[in-house]
Parts: C-alpha cells; sequence; structure tokens
C-alpha cells in the first residue's frame, strides 16, 4: 500500500498537524510508503516526521480566492502523483474537493465539518453567501460520489457528518501522549509568567472566534472580586483582528493584571501550563480544540468545556470533568472543592492513559484504508 496524505497547509503546528504527523510515522512503522501534499509546510512539522516525503505543490496566483488556489494546487498536485499511489488520505477542507474527478480511493480524516459551513452564517455579503452555497452543494457531491470512507473523532462530529452529508462515518477517537504531557515543570512554567500563589485559568489554542477566548476573559471579569490571585493564561497563536478585540475589551474593563497572553507556544511549554494552572477552560465552539482537554487530564486538572465542544459528550459520559456554558459558577465550584475535583483530574487522567492511544488510533485508521482498497 501507498498512501498520499493531502493536507491543505502547515500554518502551525496544532491539532490536525498532530494527527498527519503520527499517522504518517505510523505507516513508516509499518513499512508503508507515505508522502504528504500540501502547498506549505512548516519546519518544525518536517524535522517531526520519520521518513515521509513532503510535496510542496504551488498554489496558482490568478485566482482570486485563497481557498480556491489551495483546491486547484492540491488537484493538480493529486493529478501529478496519481500514479505514484493506492490510496489517497484527506484531511481538513478544501482537501476533499481536490480529489474531483479522480477515481481513486479515498479516505477522508474529517477533524471538523467544512470551514465553509462554520463561516456562512457570519458571512455578510450576499454575493459571497452565494458561491459559498454553491461551493457547499458542490463539496457535498464530491463527497458523496467520490470519497470511499470518513472518519470522525467522536459521536458529536459523526451526528453533525451525518445530518450534512447523508453518509455515516466512522468513529475513531484520537490519540493522545500520555507520557509527555504526564511529565511537565508546573514551576518553570510558574517563574517564566511570575505565577506566585496565583489561582491559575488556562486556555489553550488559537486565539479566534470559534476558540471563544471572550468568553474566558469575561468569566475572569465576573470572578476577579471572589476569587483571590486569580490569573487567566491564554496560551496561542492569535488572528490579529480577533487579537484586536479581546486587547480592547481587557482595556475597557480593567483586566490588564489579570490575563496573561504566550503567543504562540511549543509542546513543552503547553505541558508545562496544564501543570502549573488550577483548572483549565474550554469555552470553544464546534470548531477543533479536541486534544487540549484531554492533554490537560494528563496533568490530572478539573476540565470546564462548553456544551459545543466535540468532545463534550465524552467528558460527560465518563464524568471527568464539568461541562456547562455557566463558567463561573463551574470555576467557583472548582475553586470551593478543590479535592474532590483533584479526584475527578486523577479518574481523567487513568481514563485518557487507558483509552487514548495514538498506535490504536493509527491502527484504525489503516483498518479503514485497507478497507477502502478493498471495496
Amino acid at each position: 500500500m501507498r498512501v498520499l496524505i493531502v493536507y491543505p497547509k502547515f500554518y502551525i503546528y496544532g491539532g490536525a498537524e498532530l494527527v498527519i504527523v503520527k499517522l504518517a510515522n505510523y505507516l513508516t512503522k509499518k513499512g508503508i510508503q507515505n508522502a504528504i501534499l500540501t502547498t506549505s509546510m512548516l519546519p518544525e512539522v518536517e524535522k517531526d516526521l520519520e521518513a515521509t516525503e513532503v510535496i510542496i505543490q504551488e498554489k496558482p496566483r490568478i485566482l482570486p480566492w485563497t481557498g480556491l488556489k489551495e483546491i486547484f494546487a492540491l488537484h493538480y498536485g493529486i493529478k501529478n502523483n496519481l500514479n505514484d499511489f493506492d490510496l489517497i488520505n484527506v484531511h481538513n477542507y478544501p482537501a476533499e474537493l481536490s480529489i474531483f474527478p479522480f477515481r481513486k480511493p479515498t479516505v477522508w480524516m474529517c477533524n471538523e465539518p467544512p470551514e465553509i459551513v462554520l463561516h456562512l452564517s457570519l458571512e455578510k455579503s450576499l454575493l459571497s453567501k452565494l458561491v459559498k452555497r454553491a461551493i457547499l452543494k458542490f463539496d457535498k457531491f464530491v463527497v458523496r460520489h467520490y470519497i470511499k470512507n470518513v472518519i470522525v473523532a467522536d459521536e458529536f462530529n459523526a451526528k453533525r457528518f451525518e445530518k450534512l452529508y447523508g453518509l455515516k462515518p466512522e468513529i475513531i477517537n484520537y490519540g493522545i501522549d500520555y507520557e509527555f504531557f504526564s511529565q511537565g515543570d508546573s514551576e518553570k512554567a510558574k517563574k517564566k509568567y511570575s505565577l506566585n500563589n496565583n489561582f491559575i485559568i488556562l486556555q489553550v489554542g488559537m486565539l479566534t472566534p470559534f476558540k471563544n477566548q471572550i468568553e474566558s476573559i469575561k468569566t475572569i471579569e465576573k470572578l476577579k472580586d471572589k476569587i483571590p490571585h486569580l490569573k487567566l493564561i491564554l496560551a496561542g497563536w492569535a488572528e490579529k483582528e480577533y487579537n484586536l478585540k479581546l486587547e480592547k475589551y481587557i482595556r475597557e474593563k480593567n483586566l490588564g493584571e489579570y490575563v496573561i497572553f504566550t503567543g504562540q507556544v511549543d509542546r513543552g511549554e503547553i505541558r508545562d501550563l496544564y501543570h502549573a494552572c488550577d483548572v483549565f477552560l474550554h469555552p470553544i465552539k464546534p470548531q477543533g480544540g479536541w486534544l487540549a482537554p484531554f492533554e490537560a487530564l494528563c496533568a490530572k486538572k478539573p476540565l470546564v468545556v462548553s456544551p459545543e465542544m466535540s468532545a463534550s459528550e465524552i467528558i460527560k459520559r465518563e464524568k471527568i470533568g464539568i461541562v456547562t456554558d455557566n463558567y463561573p459558577e463551574a470555576i467557583m465550584e472548582i475553586y470551593r472543592n478543590m479535592n474532590r475535583y483533584f479526584e475527578i483530574g486523577e479518574r481523567g487522567e487513568e481514563w485518557v492513559k487507558t483509552n487514548l492511544s495514538w498506535d490504536v488510533f493509527c491502527q484504525k485508521n489503516l483498518n479503514v484504508f485497507q478497507k477502502a482498497l478493498k471495496s
């Protein structure tokens, strides 16, 4: 078997990128030739790949829209390499559109619904809405007629995928690097950010409207007079426009002493922050962010996640965190009952260690690849 992994662009090293690195390295370990086709690659991602060829396809300059440029670039990349591979494994919108009209066995790792669905409701221009609706209609056609199998990470995404496309996907939970995230240095993080006797609330992830950091800041606003020495740490790269919105709100509400922006940080520093925090807060909307709460559980930390978070059903079912949109109330509950929630964190740590393995995730993906080749 020869597998071509297709991903639009590596511009941050987040969860979706980590999934590809883990999968590519597992295929290599199993003696399966694999390559990654993309329009851009980060050096820090490439250095983590063990023996995977990286194919960079330049985006055509004459097209007006970035998404359209990526679709055509990946399309030409697939066309040029079609005969060298037995199976195509596409990750994230708009990679799935690039396979049209090729009849090659294809498996889609759908980390979340297409970005176009998530942003359609935010679009103000009527013309843009019409164009995006037309692209979504084409997307449904391609998925239904050109993709053999689809993989999602949880029941939440399975339900919304089936509602959108009328197809039932395979559910394969992501893995977590338990050995890595269970070994953080809390004192190192506290020293770097001058966290002395603080009650620390942590949110990890790119600063975007869908990650909803504004709710974390509003939570701090409501709790600052109730919890002494309160600090909110927002760890991640920021979209410029959204970052300006957050900073403006902080200035207007005089919250500067309570909030720390770390900017983009590596996995080692994220690990230390997990161990340094008292509560992991995850008020995100239904886009991305699947790995972070389970990484925090490796450090036995209490979780507060939104009902919209795609893994919220797992967290509620296993009783390993609080699922709510009343974040101040949940954090006060944890603050008043730290021993109880430390025990819940310990149970969550054991659940992650037992149930979320990258080898299991990758082997199940490989089983789907083999099924797609036979069908």
